[in-house]
């Protein structure tokens, strides 16, 4: 694969100019690219790269198509970010997601590791109904592949050796375990567990979408509205609406509690690492929300950088996040300076992906004059008008339930 040192002595390497500045691409160490991508087309990766993203990580897609995606992606074929990337979540009983793997009975986690390894997962991700005994055991296999393994607790979860949790806090199937308050908040028994740990902690920072209600830079912007399918564009635009005056000051305020919890991390000698659960979350747009929230309630930029660059390759033990020789060439040239304006990593004028320079123009292009084809398609009444009248199949639970994995994080899209 193509390095670092190879594209600096090569003529097509970058060319800078006066107040452009050459990093490392960003890294999305949070993603879901099957989970609701699939009506992105070719779109998904093109808009990756046009933002600035060269890396993603899922903690969760169903198998084969995380397998076919990413050797597609490997092989040049498909235009888009290099993904690191697990099958689906192992768990116990009654499962949340349809596509996770509830393993109830002797023998069948043995087969679902058994196929971790063949299908070379990149991690391994248990989910909230695994018993914390099974959960120990299964730390131990996915380390003896060479696997992290990450979950959504932390207690007792990191004594048991696990690498890393996800979000700040969200799903709980057990009444404790909590690392955040309804109201964002977080406190030194939970920080300085990670701290002490040396474990890996992947923010997720929803509440940053409050920051769309101040202005309406990514809306306006070509990458965005050439990139986005209609209904993620308008899905945006109700954002913007919802956060705008009074409306984004509860989630501003959420923010802020959370960002706390970051720097409470970073006191404590270590640091967490920048993902986002796009494309539940806006995609790629979210991971510029989540810098510019950390930046906004007092992380530095060096800092808020590091965490999706630096401290996110280092945490996967891959060549990626740094510009020095040896390491993938993964780069892009952005115009301004972002250790001064964080805002500048989204002013995007090359993207190096493992060593094939692109513009974002270059990347657009064939979306351009593009026009939607699909047509609706007829959809039979739902379970709950068939009689059979369940709690789980009402539908304001069935609505909430759309961004269940991190409750309270939800925005409605007016």
């Amino acid at each position: 694969m193509p390095t670092c040192a190879a594209l600096a002595s090569s003529a097509n390497g970058p060319k800078l100019a006066a107040r452009q500045t050459l990093m490392p691409g960003l890294i999305d160490m949070h993603t879901h690219r099957q989970m609701a991508g699939y009506g992105y087309g070719d779109r998904m990766g093109r808009l990756w790269l046009a933002m600035g993203i060269t890396a993603t990580r899922s903690p969760g897609c169903p198998a084969y198509h995380m397998v076919e995606d990413r050797e597609a992606i490997q092989s040049g074929k498909r235009i888009a970010a290099r993904h690191y990337a697990t099958g689906e979540a192992i768990d116990g009983g009654r499962i949340f997601y349809n596509f996770m793997r509830p393993v109830t009975e002797p023998g069948q986690m043995a087969l679902e590791l058994e196929r971790a390894r063949a299908l070379d997962y990149d991690m391994v991700k248990t989910y909230v109904r695994l018993r914390h005994d099974v959960q120990k055991q299964v730390v131990g296999e996915a380390h003896r592949m060479g696997m992290h393994l990450s979950s959504h607790y932390h207690y007792p979860a990191l004594h048991s050796g696990m690498d890393c949790m996800e979000h700040t806090g969200a799903t709980n199937r057990y009444g404790y375990s909590r690392t955040v308050t309804s109201l964002g908040g977080g406190y030194h028994d939970v920080t300085d567990l990670f701290a002490a740990a040396r474990a890996g902690r992947t923010p997720t920072l929803f509440a940053a979408t409050a920051l769309l209600g101040e202005d309406d830079e990514f809306a306006k912007d070509a990458r965005i509205r050439t990139l986005y399918p209609s209904w993620e564009y308008d899905k945006l635009l109700g954002r913007m609406k919802a956060m705008a005056g009074d409306g984004g000051k509860p989630m501003l305020a959420s923010l802020e509690r959370q960002v706390e919890q970051i720097k409470l991390m970073l006191a404590a000698g270590w640091h967490p690492i920048s993902g986002t659960d796009a494309p539940i979350d806006l995609t790629a747009v979210s991971l510029h929300l989540n810098l510019r929230g950390m930046v906004r309630f007092g992380i530095s930029p060096h800092d808020a950088l590091m965490m999706t660059t630096r401290w996110s390759g280092e945490f996967l033990g891959e060549p990626i996040g740094r510009i020095e020789r040896g390491m993938l060439a993964d780069m892009i040239l952005v115009e301004g300076d972002p250790l001064k304006d964080v805002n500048a990593v989204a002013r995007v004028k090359k993207v190096i992906a493992n060593g094939v320079v692109r513009t974002p123009e270059e990347l657009i292009a064939p979306f351009i004059a593009a026009r939607p084809q699909a047509r609706v398609t007829p959809v039979l009444p739902p379970l709950a008008h068939a009689h059979q009248h369940f709690w789980w199949h009402e539908a304001e639970y069935v609505e909430s339930s759309r961004a269940a994995c991190c409750a309270g994080h939800a925005v409605a899209h007016v």
